[in-house]
């Protein structure tokens, strides 16, 4: 069940110049958090900002009672998290919507787009490991981020724009070439890159789960603010999601 939780604050890291690891105090998520799930969290006290910041759930450990998030400072929201000090209390609400999986086949692949790794290393650390792991950033000015994902899964095939790290092109390049026809691809990033992926390979592979991104109001499906058109309807990204069979999204009717 979503409800609001009081959170802790307990360590803060910089991952990159504007890139932070952030690991809160919340049993009860913790318990019941899936790889795909994200939480919604009140930065500030206050009305402004008034909507709660959607950020993916990096690692749950029930043990610990602790969640973990990744998250880049695009606002005022993300900027004031990133100040927040350790034992900050914060409002945390979750665990928020669908999960990856179940898979069709025991071969799992993983493609991201720069921070839309979070989520596919909560799902790593449940599978043990990925068959293959495709990361993609912009360029060179990623290597901090990059190096920090690979301590964490050394399996990673690194990617750039520019080819300044890694090898030169998108993560979906990873793909080209494969035999996929026994794989599972979990991907999560821009819709445009996971637009890009299904429209290439989704011919050769029959399971692609995407989790969309999509901007938010409530989390909870009452707003309707994040509906996105569906093969069989319009459904929710924050309650029906945010993972989806590739399949089943009209791409070309999805706002990119």
């Amino acid at each position: 069940m979503i409800r609001d939780y009081d959170s802790r604050l307990l360590a803060k890291e910089q991952v990159a110049p504007d890139i932070w690891h952030l690991t809160f105090a919340c049993p009860e998520i913790a318990e019941n958090a899936r790889p795909g799930n994200f939480v919604l969290l009140k930065t500030a006290s206050g009305s402004a900002p008034l909507l709660r910041r959607p950020l993916g759930i990096l690692d749950a450990d029930p043990e610990k009672g602790t969640i973990e998030t990744l998250f880049r400072v695009v606002g005022q929201g993300t900027a004031l998290l990133a100040q927040a000090a350790p034992e900050t209390s914060l409002s945390v609400r979750g665990p928020v919507g669908g999960q990856f999986g179940p898979f069709r086949h025991e071969k799992v692949w993983a493609v991201a787009g720069t921070l839309g790794i979070a989520p596919l290393l909560f799902l790593r650390r449940r599978l043990n490991a990925f068959d293959r792991l495709f990361l993609g950033v912009g360029n060179a000015l990623w290597r901090s981020f990059a190096d920090w994902v690979r301590a964490r899964a050394p399996e990673m095939v690194l990617y750039s724009d520019d080819g300044s790290i890694g090898r030169k092109g998108f993560s979906i390049a990873g793909l080209e070439g494969q035999d996929l026809s026994g794989v599972s691809l979990a991907c999560c990033g821009p819709n445009p890159m996971m637009k890009a992926l299904y429209e290439q390979y989704g011919s050769q592979c029959d399971d692609i789960q995407v989790s969309l991104e999509r901007r938010m109001g409530c989390g909870m499906g009452g707003c309707f603010g994040c509906v996105v058109d569906t093969t069989t309807g319009r459904r929710r990204v924050c309650i029906d999601g945010p993972v989806f069979q590739a399949e089943e999204v009209k791409w070309d009717e999805l706002h990119l």
